[in-house]
């Protein structure tokens, strides 16, 4: 792969990375909620979530969305489902009658494990993650299928992924924007909450169409 074609599809991926969308939402609670060291776990989900897109992507993601139309169906389903129930959790969340620092958050101990797991299943739910992977991306791959060229673009765009959301992760962990979202901690878990709602319905909206275009067919 050429170094220009390299250092387009990083700007292209950047781009699409700070698009806001699940996984920037996720990030920015986790970190304001339960600190940078919390988040960094979330990355790694991120990017490991980046990482079965990619190799997906290589490997024909497209064509066989085309072939076995099913697949999509099952993975629009998950999508959601998931960040309808992420929604329902954040939605609970902002109706608790006070809140919380960070400190008791941490207090409620949710393992590393946990942290990444919420960061990778929201990344394969990502409405945005299925359509860049399937469309955009998909235009930089090497369409003969080289092993060295999959395992560059995987450890670059992985690497460039969950360093960005690292970096996001340390920003809303410092300590005045912590403050600020113990301030409006419930007030920003029902805007997440809307979001996540909000990407979840333009999927299943999606996926309504989907299923009426299958039995046309």
């Amino acid at each position: 792969m050429e170094i220009y074609a390299l250092l387009a599809l990083m700007a292209t991926h950047f781009l699409a990375l700070i698009v806001p969308g699940p996984d920037i939402f996720l990030i920015l609670r986790t970190s304001l909620a339960y600190g940078f060291r919390q988040s960094i776990f979330a990355c790694l989900g991120v990017g490991a979530g980046i990482i079965i897109w990619i190799m997906l992507t290589a490997f024909g993601l497209k064509t066989l969305f085309v072939l076995f139309p099913p697949l999509q169906i099952a993975l629009m389903l998950f999508s959601v489902c998931y960040l309808f129930y992420l929604s329902f959790l954040l939605y609970r969340s902002s109706k608790n009658s006070s809140n919380v620092n960070v400190k008791e958050n941490k207090d409620k101990n949710l393992s590393a494990k946990h942290f990444f797991i919420v960061g990778f299943l929201t990344n394969l739910s990502n409405p945005k993650a299925i359509l860049y992977f399937a469309s955009i991306f998909s235009r930089f791959i090497d369409k003969s299928g080289n092993v060295y060229h999959i395992i560059l673009l995987v450890a670059v765009i992985s690497i460039q992924s969950v360093l960005s959301f690292i970096l996001l992760g340390k920003l809303f962990s410092l300590p005045k924007a912590r403050e600020a979202f113990l301030k409006k901690q419930r007030l920003l878990d029902g805007i997440c909450s809307l979001v996540f709602a909000v990407f979840a319905t333009i999927i299943f909206y999606e996926l309504v169409l989907e299923i009426l275009n299958a039995l046309k067919g």
